[in-house]
């Protein structure tokens, strides 16, 4: 059975497919592309539109918000964000279900926002930086302080964006022999195209290899997903598999891939949840991936847990964050901030789960 773009609309299973919120419908509707090549177009279409919708009710919620609390701080907390869209289970077998047919009314209706959402702008990555900053060494790996953005220029003439508490090595040899760098934390590339030397980026647990293109890859130590974001061209995961080389995943453009950061290998035999998936990129307005707003001093947190956040807090305030109440680390949130301190920042997410909070010097205790 193929699904019309009126079908996908008001279908639960695809809506929270599109939100990337239940294992069970993204199975289903992978499985569904595979069989149904044919139907890419009409999925396509149909996603712009739900993604849409969810970007009208974010930025409505975002305007009652601040209404509410004049401290100038945007938060919201959709409820859609956070919980399945289907409940009544996770098998990928089921007969996806349908909402009512005014949900399609109002996903057409934002058909004009929508259209835009997939295409990032080409404008340079700006944020809280000075200058650029010419790497000619392999010596000394680059890194980037609590709060602090570099932009660097490359001898290939490709230029990295690090993001805060990251750093990045050049291998030996590096736009003579090879264009190898290896990264540990979080950076934007935009590379320059060689078919004669590819590049590539290390990470724990496996490489992203490019021959020319723009993408962003997050790979900090005590974060529970590393992650892989296409916005141009194609790239590809590979990973090491019996002491050989192999082409693990390749990404198209507006797709990510994502694995858990404790995962020891990439085995075929590993866990589903192990093995890593690629998913869509989420974006925040028409043109800002949600993935890549850092690189425009936006803090964006879609459906995030406390736990996730104390960890992007404690890079951009060089503060160290401690929640003893393992129920308080599992909060989820969605909210997005600019220039808000970290006080700001923790008051707005109050609104949303009560929990009371201490500093002691360089250190703030959340407590329940």
């Amino acid at each position: 059975m193929l699904y019309s773009v009126e079908d996908l609309v008001v279908n639960d299973s695809f809506i929270a497919y599109c939100m990337q919120q239940d294992a069970g419908d993204r199975s289903f509707w992978d499985e569904y592309l595979e069989q149904h090549p044919e139907a890419l177009p009409a999925v396509e279409e149909a996603r712009l539109l739900v993604l849409g919708l969810k970007l009208m009710l974010q930025k409505k919620q975002n305007e009652l918000s601040a209404g509410e609390d004049k401290a100038g701080h945007a938060l919201y907390l959709p409820e859609a964000v956070v919980q399945p869209l289907n409940p009544a289970g996770n098998s990928s077998n089921r007969v996806p279900g349908k909402r009512k047919q005014a949900w399609a009314v109002a996903a057409v209706a934002c058909v004009v926002i929508a259209l835009g959402v997939f295409y990032q702008s080409r404008q340079p990555v700006a944020g809280n930086r000075k200058g650029i900053e010419r790497i000619a060494s392999s010596v000394t790996p680059v890194q980037s302080k609590a709060g602090e953005l570099k932009t660097l220029a490359l001898p290939d003439n490709s230029t990295i964006t690090l993001n805060m508490g990251s750093s990045l090595k050049l291998s030996e040899g590096f736009s003579r022999t090879n264009r190898d760098v290896y990264l540990v934390g979080e950076a934007f590339f935009d590379v320059t195209h060689n078919k004669n030397l590819p590049f590539i980026v290390h990470v724990k647990d496996y490489k992203v290899k490019v021959l020319g293109t723009r993408f962003n890859v997050k790979a900090y130590k005590n974060d529970r997903l590393s992650e892989t974001s296409l916005l141009e061209g194609s790239v590809q995961i590979i990973v090491d598999k019996n002491g050989r080389e192999e082409v693990y995943k390749t990404l198209q453009v507006n797709q990510k891939f994502t694995i858990k950061t404790d995962s020891s290998a990439l085995l075929s035999n590993a866990s589903s949840e192990n093995r890593g998936e690629v998913t869509p990129l989420s974006y925040y307005d028409e043109k800002q991936a949600v993935e890549t707003a850092w690189t425009k001093d936006l803090l964006i947190f879609e459906g995030r847990s406390m736990e996730e956040i104390k960890n992007v807090l404690e890079r951009k305030f060089g503060v160290t964050i401690t929640i003893p109440d393992k129920k308080v680390q599992q909060y989820l949130y969605s909210a997005n901030f600019t220039n808000e301190s970290i006080d700001e920042i923790l008051k707005a997410l109050q609104l949303s789960y009560p929990f009371s909070y201490k500093k002691e010097g360089n250190t703030i205790i959340i407590n329940k």
